[in-house]
């Protein structure tokens, strides 16, 4: 069996529980995808408590999801692990999940074994990559149009994080991050994807004032939509991380994980 999950800590946490119970593999379900020679779960589909009791007759259960403080830290690693750009991150965070089963949270905490040290670099990595873009990257502001435009790359993904932690700076604002072949853009709280070439970097191009208008056409907003951030698959705690330093009143969080080693 086929075990379905979407790239967020609860859906995969939900996968992980379902492929033990069933005896299944986990799978990244992705737009489009069919399995016609497989039999498949959704993990979205599947009702938490009662996943988790099953599970938890068979094996036991895990500590982090009878501990809130420990969910917290292992939800908030999950998301930037599986942030980390690499064909093995999901695998590599499923590994994690078992030496958990284990040996218990406080094993990956203290990276006892390689898999959560290679994890650890990851969340590392991809999250201070987010905080350097959201520190630093800078923007050109059109006001004709309403647009904020700035230029990067990025190694991981995290680009929605930044589009939609500067669209909450600026309200009303459209945000665009441009790289060498694409500009990722935040619109109306949708993350859009178009090639550089036939975006309207310049607020002097004719066809700038008509690229904007169009996109309060759906059918052409449906079109440039990026399938790599869809908006049913963004987990519980992703606004926490959007929201941070957007206000001047907003203070970062104190619990690290030298709280539970």
């Amino acid at each position: 069996m086929l075990i379905l999950f979407r790239p967020s800590p609860r859906s995969i946490i939900k996968a992980y529980l379902a492929s033990r119970i069933h005896n299944g593999k986990t799978v990244e379900h992705t737009r489009g995808q069919k399995f016609f020679f497989e039999q498949t779960l959704e993990a979205d589909s599947l009702e938490y408590d009662g996943l988790y009791e099953e599970y938890k007759e068979k094996f036991g259960g895990l500590d982090f999801l009878e501990n809130s403080k420990l969910y917290e830290i292992l939800e908030d690693e999950i998301f930037w692990a599986s942030r980390f750009s690499a064909r093995d991150r999901f695998q590599l965070i499923f590994r994690v999940i078992e030496l958990i089963e284990a040996k218990g949270t406080k094993a990956y905490l203290a990276q006892e074994a390689p898999e959560a040290k290679e994890m650890k670099d990851r969340v590392r990595r991809a999250s201070g990559e987010f905080r350097r873009a959201r520190d630093f990257l800078s923007f050109t502001e059109d006001t004709t149009n309403k647009v904020l435009i700035g230029r990067a790359s990025f190694e991981h993904r995290v680009v929605d994080l930044v589009l939609r932690h500067f669209a909450r700076r600026k309200p009303g604002y459209a945000i665009a991050v441009l790289d060498d072949r694409h500009a990722h853009i935040c619109f109306n709280d949708e993350i859009l994807i178009e090639s550089r070439d036939r975006f309207p970097a310049r607020k002097e191009r004719k066809d700038a004032k008509r690229f904007w208008l169009l996109l309060s056409d759906e059918k052409n907003l449906n079109s440039k939509k990026d399938p790599d951030y869809e908006k049913e698959a963004l987990p519980e705690n992703y606004w926490k991380w959007i929201a941070e330093g957007t206000e001047a009143t907003s203070t970062p969080g104190t619990r690290t994980l030298d709280d539970f080693t």
